[in-house]
């Protein structure tokens, strides 16, 4: 039996980034994430995990890139993102990113104007999937049934990741990417919010990679740790952070 690809493949990447006197360069020789597997990006902050999130999510292109590709294995369809990238084909890119990936972000990015119900069914309705009982699922298994008439402002801020986590499950991509997901929470909040994450995406067989500051809640839930090792080059006034699978 032929072994299926990694959900998402990344050789030679390289971004440069600068926001007012501070410069880097994000340095990714290689990340390969395996169907079902938990991958934690680590590192002192501005070390690029945010910057690193956006490259895998197609939302960021890389200045330099060798291999990236996407493979979706419930349709069994693989996506060179690489070539996309490079002939600009930005409608491609764009249908994969809904396809093919959830995100949470650090504080939900959620709609005001939206129930947490109509919040939830966004992924469903922008792929056009019909709603089939996943959201009510999805609801309870997050622990936020009785919250689906509610407005993102009658709710707490873990409520709220709630949310924004069964909004990147709903269309069970083959990858959740999640920003720093509990870094606005507690620590009794981010170990229950990042649990029941873990296992909702493990009962669908969806590929979680995040970044976080956490290395220890990180390894509690069963993530691979990818650090980034940073290499002051002070000729050249960047500093290089380069994401090494451990």
């Amino acid at each position: 039996m032929t072994a299926e690809p990694p959900v998402v493949e990344l050789r030679g990447a390289r971004k440069k980034r600068q926001d007012g006197d501070r410069s880097f360069e994000l340095d990714v020789p290689h990340l390969a994430v395996g169907i079902g597997e938990r991958i934690a990006l680590t590192g002192r902050s501005g070390s690029g995990k945010s910057t690193l999130i956006e490259i895998l999510a197609a939302a960021l292109a890389p200045d330099e890139i060798e291999v990236f590709t996407v493979y979706h294995p419930g349709a069994r369809t693989s996506s060179d993102v690489g070539a996309a990238w490079r002939r600009r084909d930005d409608a491609f890119i764009t249908a994969l990113r809904a396809r093919c990936f959830g995100y949470v972000q650090q504080v939900g990015g959620l709609l005001g104007f939206l129930s947490v119900r109509q919040n939830i069914a966004l992924s469903l309705d922008i792929l056009g999937t019909p709603e089939n009982g996943q959201i009510d699922a999805l609801a309870e298994a997050l622990g936020i049934a009785a919250l689906l008439d509610a407005y993102p402002n009658d709710l707490s801020v873990g409520q709220r990741q709630r949310v924004a986590i069964a909004r990147a499950l709903v269309h069970e991509p083959a990858l959740v990417l999640a920003d720093e997901p509990t870094a606005a929470l507690d620590i009794g909040t981010a170990a229950t919010v990042m649990g029941e994450m873990t296992t909702a995406a493990e009962q669908r067989g969806i590929t979680l990679v995040l970044a976080t500051h956490d290395e220890r809640l990180a390894r509690d839930f069963g993530f691979r740790l990818v650090r980034a090792e940073t290499d002051i080059q002070d000729r050249r006034q960047w500093t290089r952070f380069a994401y090494v699978a451990t």
